[in-house]
């Protein structure tokens, strides 16, 4: 009889992104910048240019670290899109003095697609219809892009500060990875 080779099972999501918060090449300085920067990105209004910043700033700081920032902008995705735009609509409309009240009567969403972006006319119809909200969308998204660096930061440096201090408390626990076949 042969054994078969068991395969592993996939880390969960949690070991691998406390895998890279625990990395022992990293100190807490930063894995707390990478995700900064991160989560300011993930409130940035400009939509569709995420992914295309975090690549920009990784060439830029290439002491961060790159898995991190991705995970941090990626906290903007299609089921947190539509809050996170509703908080920087709401914070714009009260920062242009409007109040809180945002009125969404005029945009007929189901007319917005890939067409209304293809065309001028439709491009100009969207803008026109969507005009309202625009900017304290945009002004908005760009408060909440600023004060997401000093939150994100001092958040995931406390953070990464007790996860490191409860390892060192747990021996069964390593933070160093080790390939199974090299010997100490």
């Amino acid at each position: 009889m042969t054994d078969i080779p068991v395969a592993s099972p996939k880390p969960s999501l949690w070991a691998r992104l406390k895998s890279h918060i625990l990395h022992p090449e990293l100190s807490p300085n930063v894995v707390a910048w990478s995700f900064a920067i991160g989560f300011s990105i993930a409130w940035n209004p400009l939509l569709g240019l995420h992914t295309w910043m975090v690549i920009l700033l990784c060439l830029i700081f290439r002491r961060l670290h790159r898995p991190l920032m991705f995970i941090a902008a990626f906290i903007n995705n299609p089921w947190t899109m539509v809050p996170m735009a509703t908080a920087s609509v709401f914070l714009g409309n009260a920062l242009l003095g409007r109040g809180w009240h945002v009125s969404l009567q005029g945009i007929r969403w189901h007319e917005i697609g890939w067409r209304s972006f293809v065309t001028r006319e439709g491009f100009r119809a969207t803008y026109q219809m969507i005009e309202p909200i625009l900017a304290p969308y945009l002004l908005g998204g760009a408060v909440l892009s600023l004060l997401a660096i000093p939150v994100g930061y001092f958040v995931m440096r406390k953070f990464t500060e007790r996860l490191r201090r409860m390892h060192l408390h747990m021996p069964h626990v390593h933070l160093h990875h080790k390939h199974p076949d090299k010997q100490d």
